[in-house]
Parts: structure tokens; sequence; C-alpha cells
């Protein structure tokens, strides 16, 4: 998601057809000539993808290019030819479920929707991340709809992989020492803030003895509010109002700080220093790393002989006539 101030200088983008013109704004600003929109450009296996379709997830692609590099017919040609294997990626996925019979219900989409907003220090930020998107909430949900049924997907396909040997373990680590290094990690317990005003209040109760705990389940706008503001380990150069925890003394309590994400008040609850790993503490980053290589490797491997065994036609006449003009915005 683009922040606004990529925005700045940039021209509009529109895509030009010899009787129509398309906004490439996600607010689908079309023209009347629903006719062209509504054409099949792209059939893959019994699914039909219309202009429409296919203009607005190149809308969306096209969104962070600036309008020289947009309107490149070899960087235009690539775009749509990305577009055009991501539709038949989609699909293979999504009839390799139904054949399965797996799905996504709704909970495990509001699952995966609480995950990610929790990312967010509140939820104006995460509205806000959406709107310099141009994202709505439903198409936003539909994205995660289909994330969670890759990943099922995904897990259903490697599901009999074989796991890593000990002594592939070993060899990993002997030769990826160097990277075993773990860096100085604190965990603290804090509070964030909106305001400075809110902040100072809040130190005010603190100093009358008041727990940080409880007051951050209450008044914190950060996620781990709900858990009394503990943080959990964070690395050195995580965020920068958190490296002054390193140099404080377990227990000690920092003064008001600001971030981007507000005014942060936090009690240093405990700090390591950097270490070296050995091949035990390793072990089990190390598997989950290889393990997560296979299943790349062998999903990567089984989508490419399904795309091969799909079906796929393409009005390649409506592809090339989709073009890209500028427009003062």
């Amino acid at each position: 998601m683009r922040s606004s101030k990529r925005n700045e200088g940039k021209r509009a983008l529109v895509f030009c057809f010899p009787i129509l013109l398309v906004s490439l704004s996600l607010a689908s600003c079309f023209s009347r000539e629903d006719a062209v929109l509504d054409k099949t450009v792209l059939v893959v296996n019994a699914h039909e993808v219309s202009t429409r379709e296919f203009a607005e997830r190149l809308a969306s692609k096209l969104r962070d290019f600036d309008a020289l590099h947009a309107k490149d017919e070899s960087s235009l040609d690539r775009a749509k030819e990305d577009i055009v294997h991501q539709f038949v990626l989609e699909f293979v996925t999504r009839d390799f479920a139904t054949a399965q019979k797996i799905s996504v219900t709704k909970d495990d989409v509001e699952a995966k929707a609480r995950d990610v907003r929790s990312s967010y220090p509140d939820d104006y930020a995460f509205r806000r991340a959406l709107a310099d998107g141009n994202l709505s909430i439903e198409k936003w949900k539909r994205d995660l709809e289909f994330s969670v049924l890759q990943k099922k997907v995904v897990e259903a396909v490697t599901e009999k992989m074989p796991e890593p040997t000990e002594a592939d373990l070993k060899a990993d680590f002997d030769a990826t020492k160097t990277q075993w290094q773990q860096p100085a990690r604190v965990r603290l317990r804090q509070i964030v803030l909106e305001k400075e005003d809110d902040a100072k209040r809040i130190m005010d109760e603190l100093e009358a003895g008041k727990s940080l705990a409880a007051l951050a389940k209450e008044f914190s706008v950060a996620p781990e509010g709900s858990n009394g503001g503990d943080t959990g380990w964070l690395d050195k150069g995580t965020l920068e109002v958190f490296d002054q925890a390193f140099k404080m003394k377990e227990g000690a309590r920092s003064k008001i700080l600001k971030s981007p994400y507000g005014y942060h008040i936090y009690e240093l609850i405990k700090k390591e220093p950097e270490t070296r790993l050995n091949f035990q503490d390793a072990k089990a980053k190390i598997r989950a790393r290889l393990m997560e290589q296979r299943s790349q490797t062998l999903f990567s491997q089984w989508l490419e002989a399904q795309v091969r065994k799909s079906s796929v036609k393409r009005n390649d006449a409506v592809l090339r006539a989709i073009k890209v003009s500028t427009r003062g915005s």
C-alpha cells in the first residue's frame, strides 16, 4: 500500500480502448460502454474473465508505476502477461480446492483479518492504509479469502513431504554458522497513547503507584494492550523508540517517547545481550526454514504441472487494445 506522499507529482493513468476510457483508479469509473468492458478476455478451464475484471486487476498492478513506465509498451505487455498468469494460478488453485473439498469459512477470514489488523496501531491507521491503496474492505477481504485458501491448498499438496533428517539440519547449520547470531533483545511492558496530554496523565498515575499493566489494558492503543502491554522479545533496531531500553536496567521505566505510532511509556521486563546460537538452539529454526523451502519448491512444481494441463484461451485482440494514456489529475 502506498503512502499519499508517493502519489504526489504523478499523473492519473487511464486505459484506452478505441471506444472507451477505463479509469486505472480502483474506484471503477468506467464509461457507459459496458458491452466492451463485459467482453470475455480470458477463459481458464471453465472460468471466464471479463475485460472489466482484467482492467481492474491491471490497474491495481500499475498503481506503483509512474506514467512513463506504465505507457512503455514492453512494460505494459509484461504487466498484462503477469495478470494473465495470476488468473491462471488462481483458477487452478480454486479448482483443486473444489475437487478436494477444501473451503474457507467466514471465521477463517475473520481470524486472518484480525491478525493483519493487529499489526496496525489502531483502526484509523488500518483504514488509512486501505484508503491509500484504494482498497475497499470488501476487496481486501476477498483477497484475504484467497490467501487463506491458497495456504490450505499448499498444506494439502505438501502434507506428505518428508521432514529433513538430523544430518540435513547439521549440514545446513555448518554451512550457515555465521548467520546464527542472536542480536541483543529486550522484553518490554508498554502503553501507547495517541495524544501527548494523555501520556502525561498516564505518567502521573504511574508515579502515583498505578500498575502499567492495568493502565495498558484500559488505555493503550497498541495491539498488546489487551495483554497488559507485554511486547514479547524485541531485537535491537526493531524501532528507534525502543533502542533506549538497551541502556536501561531491568525494572526501570522510560520517559514519554514519541514514535510514528504515538506516545510510548514502557518498563523494561528483561534484556539479553547478543549471543551466538549453537546447533541445538538453532535446530528448530533450521527445520522450519528447510521445510518452507521444500514446501515452496514442491508446490511450485505441482502448480506448474497443473497449469500445463489447464485450458487457457485468450482474446489477444482485446488484450492488445488495452493501452495506457495520461490524464491530468
